[in-house]
């Protein structure tokens, strides 16, 4: 069991982290195109905020897959897949809902890391 769980927190982690490397990846080669020279003498503070941005995706993964494993063997939560099962008004409210509570938690830990023992680790 422990393992599964660790599995799923890992593989949550792997597809989040492989998500932010293709679009920031997108977005860095498109910004070379287009502004060459941009970034010049930022190489150190880059590859930072790439380990940062590598690191919150454990953040986001690690509950993910375990949310995942709990859903698929212990019933944890309840993910409708059928359409029918809930009134129609329930999937744009529970899609608003989820982003509100997911900006939510970005805002709040965003603004601790704002915090000045925080910030000299998260920012500088």
């Amino acid at each position: 069991m422990t393992l599964a769980i660790l599995l799923s927190a890992l593989a949550m982690t792997f597809i989040v982290g492989v998500r932010y490397v293709i679009t920031s990846g997108a977005f860095a080669l498109a910004t070379r195109a287009r502004h060459p020279g941009l970034y010049t003498g930022l190489d150190a503070q880059i590859r930072k905020e790439i380990g940062w941005s590598l690191a919150s995706a454990a953040i986001y993964g690690v509950p993910a897959g375990i949310v995942a494993w709990g859903w698929q063997n212990r019933g944890w939560t309840r993910i409708y897949t059928e359409l029918h099962a809930m009134p129609l008004w329930y999937v744009p409210l529970s899609v608003l809902l989820y982003l509100l509570a997911h900006d939510t938690w970005f805002y709040w830990t965003h603004r601790l890391m704002h915090r000045p023992r925080w910030f000299r680790i998260a920012h500088a």
